[in-house]
C-alpha cells in the first residue's frame, strides 16, 4: 500500500505547506516519514526535496524547514533592487523596437538569490542516499517544457518506466537544483531554467493532472496539502472596479495553481464512485482500485492576510504592484501573495496550516495509521 504526498504550489503560498506537515509529524508520532512518494510542483518542489532529503529524520528535518521559512525575505528570493527591477522594465520597453526582441529580459525579477539560497537549503545527495537505502521510494518534481508546453514529471527511485502522452510526459532523472528552479519559475515574474537543452517554466503550468504523477508511481493514498481556500472570497475582499492587469493575473496563476488541483481531486472521487458501483471481479479486471485521498486546504483566504503585509514589501515590488492595477483587496491581493516571501506573511501562513491540519487530527491519524493496520491483518509468512 503505497502513500503520496503531494505538494502544491504558488510561490510564498507553500508555507502553509510546513505548517500542515508539522502538525503531520506531531499526529504520526513517529521519527518516520509516513510517506513513500513525495510529488513536488512550483514552490512545492522545493519543499518535497527538503523533506525527501530529510527522510531518514523526518521531524528534525520539518522543524528546520519551519526555521528557513520563518526567517525568509523577498531578498532571498529575487533581487528587488531598483537597479535590477528598472533595468529590467527598461528593457522590457525597450524591446518593443527591437526586431528579433533579443533585448528583453527573460523576466521580470532576478531569481538569482534563490538559487543561492537553495544550495544552502537543499542536499540533493541526502535525498539521492534515502531513495538508494528505501526510505523514499519515488521522488518527482514536475516542470513545463516552454518548448513543446508539455507537462514534465521528473523522478528518481522506484521502478515506473518513463511515460508520454498528450502534453504530458515522465522522465527518469536525478533530481538536482535545476529542476526544482524550473519548478518554481513563476511565469513572466521569473526566468525560464534551462534542463538538457530546453527549457522549464514553472511546473502548475499545463499540469492538467497533478495526481496523475503518483498514481503513476503506483501511490494508491494521496496525501494532499493545498494552497488555496475551497470557499469563495467574503465580499469584504472583492472589487468591482474594472480590474488592473494584476487582478487578471491572478485569476490566471490561480487557474494554474489552483483550479487544476481541485479539478483532479473532484475526478478521483467521481473515479471512485464508479468503481464502488462494480463488483470486485470487475474492478479487477478493470484496473480500477479506489483511490484514497486526504486533503488539507486553508481555512481561510490568503488575500487577506496579503492586505496586511503589502506595506512591508520592498518599495520596487510595491511600485511593480501598483504599475500593474494591484490593491490590496480581491485578486490584487492575491497576486501579490505569490510573491510575499515576508518572514511575517509565512509566518501567519505555516501557523494557519498547523491549526488546520490539528483541526482533522482524528482524519488524519487514522489516515496515517492506516497501511500499518493494514500491514498487520495480513497472513504472516511461517
Amino acid at each position: 500500500m503505497s502513500t503520496a504526498l503531494i505538494l502544491s504550489g504558488g510561490g510564498a503560498r507553500a508555507a502553509y505547506q510546513v505548517g500542515v506537515l508539522r502538525g503531520v509529524m506531531e499526529i504520526h508520532g513517529r521519527d518516520q516519514l509516513p510517506f513513500d512518494v513525495i510529488c513536488g510542483t512550483s514552490a512545492g518542489a522545493i519543499n518535497a526535496v527538503f523533506m525527501a532529503a530529510n527522510a531518514h529524520r523526518p521531524r528534525d528535518g520539518v522543524e528546520r524547514l519551519y526555521r528557513a521559512w520563518r526567517g525568509i525575505s523577498a531578498g532571498d528570493v529575487y533581487d528587488h533592487g531598483w537597479v535590477a527591477v528598472l533595468g529590467n522594465l527598461w528593457r522590457i520597453a525597450r524591446s518593443a523596437f527591437s526586431r528579433d526582441g533579443r533585448a528583453a529580459p527573460g523576466a521580470l525579477l532576478d531569481n538569482a538569490p534563490l538559487r543561492l539560497m537553495l544550495r544552502n537549503w537543499l542536499d540533493f545527495d541526502a535525498a539521492q542516499r534515502n531513495l538508494a537505502e528505501g526510505l523514499l521510494r519515488t521522488l518527482c518534481i514536475t516542470a513545463m517544457d516552454y518548448g513543446s508546453g508539455s507537462s514534465v514529471a521528473f523522478f528518481d527511485g522506484g521502478d515506473t518506466t518513463p511515460w508520454n502522452r498528450l502534453y504530458r510526459r515522465g522522465e527518469r532523472a536525478a533530481i538536482a537544483l535545476e529542476h526544482v528552479m524550473a519548478s518554481a519559475a513563476i511565469p513572466v515574474l521569473f526566468p525560464a531554467e534551462g534542463i538538457g537543452g530546453s527549457y522549464f517554466g514553472d511546473g502548475a503550468l499545463r499540469q492538467l493532472h497533478p495526481l496523475s504523477p503518483a498514481l503513476k508511481f503506483g501511490a494508491t493514498r494521496l496525501f494532499v496539502i493545498g494552497v488555496s481556500a475551497p470557499i469563495a472570497p467574503p465580499p469584504g475582499m472583492t472589487e468591482r472596479r474594472r480590474p488592473g492587469i494584476g487582478q487578471m493575473a491572478a485569476h490566471l496563476l490561480n487557474r494554474e495553481f489552483i483550479d487544476n488541483l481541485g479539478a483532479d481531486i473532484e475526478q478521483a472521487r467521481h473515479f471512485n464512485e464508479v468503481g464502488r458501483a462494480l463488483s470486485p471481479p470487475d474492478r479487477q479486471r478493470h484496473g480500477m482500485q479506489p483511490i484514497e485521498t486526504l486533503v488539507i486546504t486553508p481555512s481561510a483566504h490568503f488575500n487577506e492576510i496579503a492586505a496586511q503585509y503589502l506595506h512591508k514589501q520592498p518599495r520596487t515590488i510595491r511600485l511593480l504592484l501598483r504599475l500593474l492595477g494591484t490593491t490590496s483587496r480581491g485578486a490584487g491581493a492575491s497576486f501579490a501573495s505569490y510573491l510575499m516571501f515576508d518572514s511575517g506573511f509565512c509566518a501567519r501562513l505555516m501557523d494557519m496550516g498547523y491549526r488546520d491540519v490539528m483541526a482533522e487530527c482524528g482524519r488524519v491519524r487514522e489516515f496515517l495509521d492506516a497501511p500499518a493496520q493494514e500491514l498487520s491483518r495480513l497472513p504472516s509468512a511461517s
